[in-house]
């Protein structure tokens, strides 16, 4: 019930919505702090990533579908070991993980799995070149909701993905090098913002 106090337009409860909010953002923020402490995993997706999917019709010409699996397993854990040693830095420095920190890995784990289950959909349907679109749409919504909750330049990121995603599922376009354009540009948007930050 607003009172004669309250802000003209606002209400006592508005007031309160938006307090906890910000505690809400605030703690997430703490809890990503141990994954977004370094620029360094970001950009070395975004040169991994992009360098992947360039050099994939010219492994898919030479050594087939096989040749392009294992392309793309060992530049995820290239990537992944990068991104990994800088999240065991960020934790060091930060202190240990939360409860808040372990359940948004395992909503991305969800999301990973469905995404999963979707490429092998695609590739069982002959429709591969939908797969660029389909992970920079699954990646973009994820950076969108935590970059929201945590980290602006994420959510960001996650409208370039999104965007990438849209543009990527255009017809007669070229996914791969759209996949390669986008992550680019939005990793190096967030690791800049993480530079900045801590700048």
């Amino acid at each position: 019930m607003p009172s004669e106090y309250d802000p003209l337009g606002r209400s006592r409860d508005s007031v309160v919505v938006d307090d906890d909010l910000e505690s809400v953002r605030d703690r997430f923020e703490r809890a990503g702090r141990p994954y977004l402490s370094s620029p360094w995993s970001w950009l070395a997706w975004a040169v991994i990533l992009p360098a992947t999917a360039l050099v994939t019709p010219v492994v898919l010409d030479r050594y087939g579908r096989f040749g392009v699996l294992l392309l793309w397993s060992v530049a995820v854990l290239v990537g992944g070991a990068v991104e990994v040693s800088q999240i065991i830095r960020g934790r060091t420095r930060q202190g240990a993980s939360t409860p808040l920190a372990a359940w948004v890995l395992r909503i991305q784990g969800n999301l990973s799995l469905v995404g999963l289950a979707l490429s092998v959909l695609l590739v069982a349907r002959g429709l591969t070149w939908a797969l660029p679109g389909l992970w920079l749409l699954i990646l973009g919504h994820s950076f969108y909701v935590v970059g929201g909750l945590s980290f602006s330049p994420l959510r960001t990121s996650g409208l370039l993905y999104q965007a990438g995603g849209l543009l990527a599922l255009w017809p007669g376009g070229n996914p791969l090098a759209v996949f390669a354009a986008t992550v680019f540009v939005g990793n190096l948007w967030t690791a800049w913002g993480i530079r900045r930050r801590s700048s």
